[in-house]
């Protein structure tokens, strides 16, 4: 491995090695706004069931709560990937709002296959 230049920051000495370049990450974050706006439009479409004077999907009955997290993390998701997509001149804010929307979809999707097999 060649010695560093002087000027570059770590994460643009790393990047090439551990193969993650911006490319890869503003693919991540346009997958993660497509999937969480595409997720929420479907959960809006399907089969609701008055719970308590709300509709909820039939997926979420017993569990209303759960719902509204699913809703709140996938909505905390697309706001983070888009938020990412645009502040791509700060370095460190760019990175929290990748990591945001990351947690967010992740929490989401745990909710989903929670209210799925349970």
């Amino acid at each position: 491995m060649k010695p560093a230049p002087l000027g570059l920051t770590l994460p643009e000495i790393l990047l090439p090695h551990l193969g993650l370049s911006k490319s890869f990450n503003l693919c991540l974050m346009k997958s993660i706004v497509s999937i969480s706006s595409t997720a929420t439009t479907i959960f809006i479409f399907l089969p609701h069931e008055n719970v308590d004077g709300s509709p909820v999907p039939t997926l979420f009955k017993d569990r209303p709560p759960d719902y509204h997290m699913f809703l709140i993390f996938t909505l905390s998701a697309f706001l983070g990937a888009f938020s990412s997509m645009m502040i791509q001149h700060k370095e460190r804010v760019e990175r929290f709002c990748r990591i945001y929307a990351i947690a967010s979809m992740l929490s989401a999707i745990a909710i989903v296959f929670c209210a799925a097999a349970l």
